[in-house]
């Protein structure tokens, strides 16, 4: 039996979905060029969250992927979405994302999530919420 890993070079992998929140919010139907700043951004805080995902010293983590190994069909096929709200000094202050379908599951991963430092303060204008993906997937099997 395989350990569950957050999917990506760095455990977890990170994509925007501003696009989107840009044109609705236009009126436009063309797609508005999302700023670098904000993918570099994204990409830090993707790298940031890796870290405290994989705390191997941390209960909350250590619950979480027990919980996702004991239960395989909840590692959705598609990336959950996460939805972040970070304060001026870039502090995660909120977190939302679809249930995982049991209770201490979502505690343990909103309390890894929220209160969560990130390398910096978001970028002047950046649109909140900021929308990471992320993916799970079994780790492959390692050779002893």
């Amino acid at each position: 039996m395989g350990v569950w890993q957050w999917r990506g070079g760095a455990r977890i992998r990170g994509w925007l979905v501003l696009a989107g929140l840009a044109a609705a919010s236009t009126g436009s139907t063309a797609e508005p060029a999302v700023p670098a700043t904000w993918q570099a951004y994204a990409g830090s805080a993707s790298s940031a969250l890796a870290e405290r995902l994989a705390r191997t010293d941390d209960p909350r983590v250590v619950r979480l992927q027990a919980f996702l190994q004991q239960h395989p069909t909840t590692a959705p096929a598609t990336p959950l979405v996460v939805s972040l709200w970070i304060d001026a000094g870039g502090t995660v202050i909120r977190s939302q994302f679809a249930s995982l379908g049991d209770a201490q599951a979502d505690a343990d991963l909103r309390a890894v999530l929220d209160h969560a430092p990130l390398p910096g303060p978001p970028p002047p204008g950046m649109r909140q919420p900021l929308r990471l993906g992320l993916g799970m997937q079994p780790a492959e099997a390692t050779v002893p």
